[in-house]
C-alpha cells in the first residue's frame, strides 16, 4: 500500500547567487535553500553539520547560520555537478565574499574556504563524483521507489515522505529505490521523528540488499519480500527511544545486530528536529555519520552470527558487493519523515 497527498514541485539542487549584495539562494529540492513568493529565502531543513564541508574535505570553518535561515554549508552547494573545477571555485569565492561582507565569516575563514574549495577537486575531471538526488520531494521521484510489505508510506506537501500508520494491522513495510543498485557509495538524507504520542519512533535505512524476491534469494531465509532486505542487507537503525524496558536497545546509527549503539553513542535529538544522516559503504566497511559526527564504524567480516537469531543469516550471508537501498516502516505508532535523499558514487 502506498498513499500520496497533493503533488508538489521538486527541483535541482541550489546554486547561490548574488542579489543586491546579499546572498539569494535559488529554488531547490527539499532541505535546500528556497525562494518564497515575497522574495525572502528560507531553508526548510538546513545542513546541521558543525563545520563547512567540501564533500570529503573539511574546511574547519564553523558552519554558521546565513541569510534566509540557511547555513554556510547550504550555500556552498558542493554536492551538485559543476561544469569545471574553476566554476566551483568561482562560485565559492562569490558566496564567501558575500558572507564576509555580511560578517558571517572573517578574512581568515574566507581564505580557508577558497583554499579548501580548490583542494577538494570538485568539478574537476578527476575530482569526486557529485551526489545524485533519488528523492527530491516531487511525486515523480516518489514514484521511482517500489513498495513491499504491510504498512505504507505517504508523500507530504512539504517535500518529505513519511511512514504511514495504515493499515494499522499490517506487518513490516519497506520503500526501496528500485531503479539502481549501488556498489561503494555515500547515502545522505534527512529524517525526523514525528510520532504523535509520548513515545519515540522506530525505523531504519536498509542498504546493500539484493532485491525483494525471496525465490531469487533463498539464502535470505524468508518468504516475505519486506524481510529480504532485513535478512540479507544491513539495517542502519533509527530509534532515539529511552533506555527503558520495552524499547529496542539498538539506537540510531546501529548496524542492526552487528554493531549496536546505546542512546548516548547515538547522539539523540528531540522529536520534530531534522537530522542529517550519512551512510558510507566502501568495500565491506560501513560508516554512519549523524549531523556531521561519525557515530559508528563496522567492518562486515564474514563469519559473524546474528546475535540471538540463529535462523537469520550472519555476515557471511551479507557479503554483497552492491545492492539496493530502502526505508523501513517498522510499526503503526512510529512516524518518521524522510527528505532530500541523495547518493554519491565512491567507487
Amino acid at each position: 500500500m502506498r498513499r500520496t497527498s497533493l503533488p508538489l514541485a521538486g527541483t535541482a539542487l541550489a546554486a547561490a547567487t548574488l542579489a543586491g549584495g546579499l546572498l539569494a539562494p535559488t529554488a531547490t529540492a527539499a532541505g535546500q535553500p528556497v525562494t518564497g513568493a515575497a522574495g525572502d529565502t528560507t531553508c526548510a531543513a538546513p545542513d546541521a553539520r558543525p563545520t563547512v564541508r567540501f564533500l570529503d574535505d573539511d574546511s574547519r570553518v564553523p558552519n554558521r547560520a546565513a541569510p534566509g535561515g540557511c547555513t554556510v554549508n547550504d550555500l556552498i552547494d558542493d554536492e551538485r555537478a559543476w561544469k569545471s573545477r574553476g566554476a566551483f571555485v568561482a562560485h565559492t569565492e562569490k558566496v564567501s565574499r558575500s558572507l564576509l561582507r555580511a560578517d558571517v565569516i572573517g578574512p581568515v575563514e574566507y581564505a580557508r574556504l577558497i583554499v579548501t574549495a580548490a583542494k577538494s577537486g570538485i568539478g574537476g575531471k578527476h575530482g569526486p563524483a557529485p551526489y545524485d538526488v533519488i528523492f527530491d520531494g516531487s511525486r515523480g521521484s516518489f514514484d521511482d521507489w517500489g513498495y513491499v510489505g504491510g504498512r505504507g508510506f505517504e508523500l507530504n506537501d512539504d517535500g518529505s515522505m513519511a511512514t504511514g500508520p495504515e493499515p494499522a494491522t499490517g506487518g513490516l513495510g519497506m520503500l526501496w529505490y528500485e531503479k539502481e543498485q549501488f556498489a561503494d557509495f555515500s547515502l545522505r538524507l534527512q529524517f525526523r521523528d514525528e510520532r504523535a504520542d509520548t513515545g519515540r519512533s522506530n525505523s531504519g535505512v536498509l542498504v546493500r540488499f539484493p532485491g525483494v524476491d525471496p525465490a531469487a534469494n533463498p539464502e535470505c531465509r524468508t518468504d516475505d519480500p519486506s524481510w529480504v532486505a532485513v535478512n540479507c542487507g544491513h539495517e542502519i537503525q533509527i530509534n532515539d527511544s529511552p533506555e527503558t524496558s520495552g524499547n529496542d536497545p539498538r539506537k540510531t546509527g546501529s548496524v542492526y545486530g552487528f554493531a549496536d549503539l546505546d542512546l548516548a553513542a547515538a547522539q539523540p535529538a528531540d522529536k520534530g528536529v531534522w537530522n542529517d544522516l550519512e551512510i558510507r559503504v566502501v568495500g565491506q566497511q560501513y560508516t554512519v555519520i549523524r549531523n556531521g559526527e561519525v557515530i559508528n564504524e563496522f567492518e562486515n567480516k564474514p563469519g559473524l552470527p546474528f546475535p540471538g537469531r540463529p535462523d537469520d543469516p550472519g555476515t557471511s550471508g551479507r557479503q554483497f558487493a552492491e545492492g539496493y537501498v530502502g526505508l523501513q516502516n517498522h510499526d503503526a505508532q512510529s512516524i518518521v519523515e524522510f527528505r532530500n535523499i541523495r547518493v554519491r558514487d565512491l567507487s
